[in-house]
């Protein structure tokens, strides 16, 4: 990103949140070449795979890439898992 890109950037969203947005373009160079869990390799030059595709980044230097199959899976067993420790609740009082 160059200073007139910068520029234009901070004009327009302002200065904190630009810089926020610049980070996390710079963070682009280090997202995985495949899925974290199935290792399903991922293409990057792919408008598809960049809107259905899950990125998490847990700390700075940390960037996790999730296929739509895994992701879902994901968000299933932590939804297993909550009505799993409400029936446990439940039972309990």
């Amino acid at each position: 990103m160059n200073r007139k890109q910068r520029r234009a950037m901070d004009k327009k969203v302002g200065k904190d949140k630009s810089q926020k947005l610049a980070e996390k373009i710079f963070q682009f160079e280090k997202l995985p070449d495949e899925c974290l869990t199935c290792l399903k390799p991922f293409d990057k030059e792919s408008k598809e795979m960049a809107r259905t595709w899950n990125v998490v980044v847990a700390q700075k230097d940390e960037v996790r890439l999730y296929c739509p199959e895994c992701w879902t899976g994901a968000l299933k067993l932590i939804e297993d898992f909550k009505r799993y420790k409400q029936n446990e609740d439940t039972k309990t009082k």
